[in-house]
């Protein structure tokens, strides 16, 4: 009897190697849903608070069938995407494992035989740098129900036929899509169709036409300053990470001088990704009119039991003195004070020693790369009435924050997920939307950003 149940297993074994099975998708996708009901900030805030779990529940049950249907790792990535586009959190991302190499998306050959009437976006779109095209038809190989592949690369990135964006029919009737970008992480976003355009998400654009390709954007991402002119100083800050507090904060005390000796600054955030708000502290002197600042946003962390034990194993990761060992330590206590609920938040306005004769004029600006606490650098530094903002909207992720990572390894990956959401003192809803410039220059060049906004200070 032993050798016919080991015979069994390994035909069991067999067979699912025969057909491919990589994974157990629901077996990662039920651990991934535990974790974000136990411990992200969304959830709680965007289903529980919101009272929208009836609603959760039956995406979650459209989640799990799709699951069960996946033997791919590649095609339980792209479900954990799907899964994670429920919550409008933009902290919330997938990364693969350190050193793993995911392996290229598979080809697919169009298949024009069918017994249906074609939808408005099959067929060949152009996008819109010019830097790649795709075909897209219907196909039952994928997540989603019909496949855009590539048709043409001109970077060689990808190979023809590689599947670029997966399109979903949603129960509502509008579509959205998987959009596989150049690292292999996909991206949800939703569909838009014109009788010539195809809008995915905010920003990615194609056209029915041939497009010419476009030059990349010349825009760089060193910290530097520099004189534009005799009237107008520039000042270039790719990040806010903590880890750069220090570089920002001598390259101002460098240059103090020249900033106060010119009527206007230029401050450039585009691709700022964000870090902490003690990295600008030393700007704000020159940026705002009264020294009377607040916040524009206030933390509140989901204080889960697994949420507490990473803020306590974690709580020195920044500290550089004594005294900020013993703050992280009175903040961890606090934390545990809160366990099973949001941390209480107390409004508080500080006093800010402004810089004598700084700029009269000051321009910041962003672009769609630009988010998180640089985000929170333009909203408080907006309420200055010597700020103009340029540019187009930011990438609108402000509303939640301070993630953990929770690994899958049986799909290579690691989920970030989010502990902390912010309380606005207006209720502004910016996720995922982003915040919108005084000066929009979104149907502009970017390359041609800097020359408009020195031209328009220095009428």
């Amino acid at each position: 009897m032993k050798y016919y149940f080991l015979i069994v297993l390994l035909t069991l074994t067999t067979s699912s190697k025969i057909f491919g099975q990589e994974c157990d998708c629901l077996k990662n996708i039920t651990l991934l849903q535990q974790k974000i009901e136990d411990n992200q900030a969304s959830y709680q805030h965007q289903v529980i608070e919101q009272k929208r779990l009836n609603e959760y529940l039956l995406f979650r049950t459209d989640i799990n069938s799709k699951a069960k249907t996946i033997a791919t790792k590649k095609g339980c990535i792209g479900l954990v995407s799907l899964y994670l586009s429920f919550f409008r959190d933009e902290h919330s991302f997938i990364s693969y494992e350190d050193n793993y190499a995911p392996k290229p998306n598979k080809i697919l050959k169009p298949n024009r035989k069918r017994n249906y009437k074609p939808l408005p976006f099959e067929g060949i779109w152009y996008f819109q740098d010019g830097s790649f095209s795709i075909d897209i038809f219907q196909t039952k190989n994928t997540t989603g129900e019909w496949a855009g592949v590539i048709k043409n690369d001109n970077s060689k990135s990808w190979k023809k036929g590689q599947i670029k964006i997966e399109f979903i029919n949603n129960v509502n009737g509008s579509f959205s899509c998987i959009y596989w970008r150049k690292n292999l992480i996909p991206k949800i976003y939703n569909l838009y169709l014109t009788d010539s355009t195809m809008i995915i998400g905010r920003n990615l654009i194609f056209y029915r036409k041939p497009q010419v390709e476009q030059n990349t954007t010349i825009n760089t991402n060193d910290l530097h300053f520099r004189q534009l002119s005799e009237r107008t100083n520039y000042l270039k800050i790719p990040s806010f990470d903590l880890s750069f507090k220090n570089k920002i904060d001598s390259l101002i005390i460098k240059n103090r001088l020249t900033i106060t000796s010119k009527e206007n600054l230029i401050i450039d955030l585009r691709n700022n990704g964000g870090g902490g708000f003690d990295a600008f502290q030393s700007i704000l002197p020159y940026v705002l009119d009264t020294n009377l600042t607040e916040a524009p946003y206030y933390g509140s962390v989901w204080v889960s039991n697994e949420n507490y034990a990473y803020y306590d194993r974690t709580k020195y990761e920044y500290t550089e003195t004594k005294q900020d060992s013993i703050d992280e330590l009175k903040y961890v206590e606090f934390l545990k004070t809160n366990i099973g609920r949001f941390t209480p938040i107390e409004r508080s306005t500080d006093t800010i020693q402004l810089e004598k004769n700084s700029p009269l004029n000051i321009a910041i600006m962003f672009n769609r790369n630009t988010a998180s606490t640089a985000e929170g650098f333009i909203l408080q530094a907006s309420k200055s009435k010597k700020v103009q903002t340029y540019g187009e909207n930011s990438a609108g992720a402000v509303s939640y924050g301070d993630w953990m990572p929770i690994e899958l390894s049986d799909l290579n990956i690691w989920v970030a997920i989010t502990t902390k959401k912010m309380i606005f003192k207006s209720n502004e809803d910016f996720e995922c939307i982003g915040i919108s410039p005084d000066k929009d220059l979104k149907y502009t060049n970017e390359n041609e950003w800097l020359k408009i906004i020195l031209e328009q200070m220095e009428k």
